[in-house]
């Protein structure tokens, strides 16, 4: 298995007032507005500590763990804000920077024992956002799909007050994909990300 997961329980009951607010989706975006700020500002503080960690790797074949620590950490807060908005659940996530017991949970494997140092300097040079261009090609149109399938979610949630677990699915499968995605990038893991959605 890929050392970098993403799960989000399963399909369900859910709040028909969430439901609602997602189908005017400014809404839930407006209740997600502290996160969105907060998952912002940290995407751009692990892209320069994987930047910083690319030096360590590169001269010293190790990367600090204080470093990864905080990378992971904002990507973990970035999976519950995504998982919340996308209704994956209707608990709202904690402003908390540890991991907990929150039904969307992220999980990154433990650091190569020797980094690729090859890898490292790629990233110093930029080449692995080139070598990344597939994926975010690919996931600029599943992120298109995600959208609409998200919206149709919430149409059914505000309905029925149950999700769809098709929609589900590809929710989590999505989030999964761009973890995995930003996990090699930020040097997490130096095996490549493979091209789908499930585990």
């Amino acid at each position: 298995m890929y050392p970098v997961d993403f799960t989000a329980g399963q399909a369900g009951e859910r709040s028909r007032g969430l439901g609602w607010a997602g189908v005017f989706f400014f809404i839930k975006a407006l209740l997600a507005l502290p996160h969105l700020i907060i998952v912002s500002i940290l995407g751009r503080l692990a892209f320069v500590i994987a930047y910083i960690g690319f030096f360590f790797v590169g001269f010293t074949g190790k990367q600090p763990g204080e470093l990864r620590s905080i990378m992971v950490a904002a990507m973990r807060w970035e999976a519950r804000t995504y998982a919340w908005v996308g209704a994956l659940t209707d608990l709202y996530p904690p402003f908390i920077w540890e991991e907990d017991d929150y039904p969307a949970r992220l999980t990154v494997g433990d650091a190569p024992e020797t980094p690729s140092r090859g890898l490292a300097w790629a990233g110093i040079f930029f080449i692995k956002v080139i070598l990344l261009i597939p994926h975010l090609i690919v996931l600029a149109f599943v992120f298109i799909g995600l959208f609409f399938a998200a919206w149709f979610g919430f149409w059914k949630i505000a309905f029925t007050g149950e999700s769809s677990p098709g929609v589900h699915r590809f929710l989590t499968g999505t989030i999964r994909w761009w973890m995995r995605a930003q996990a090699w990038l930020y040097g997490l893991t130096d095996e490549y990300p493979p091209f789908r959605l499930a585990e």
